[in-house]
């Protein structure tokens, strides 16, 4: 799924610079794609916050001993 919004993200933005290049960057289809690449990234981000919160869920700590003190990490 990650991979899916990225690759939409990148031809959108080649879409987006295609067009800047033919009408300017002040043409209303560039900022268009520039809504939806801000749509897709904040989808991004969102999938990779929910992704950190599963992974930090999931993690292990460690007992060590160092220099005679006990540690945990």
């Amino acid at each position: 799924m990650r991979d899916k919004l990225l690759e939409k993200i990148e031809l959108l933005r080649q879409q987006m610079v295609k067009i800047g290049l033919e009408c300017g960057l002040d043409h209303p289809d560039v900022l268009e794609y520039s809504k939806r690449i801000d749509q897709l990234h904040n989808q991004l981000i969102e999938m990779d916050h929910s992704l950190s919160k599963v992974e930090s869920k999931s993690k292990t700590y460690g007992f060590y001993i160092l220099e005679n003190k006990a540690n945990f990490a």
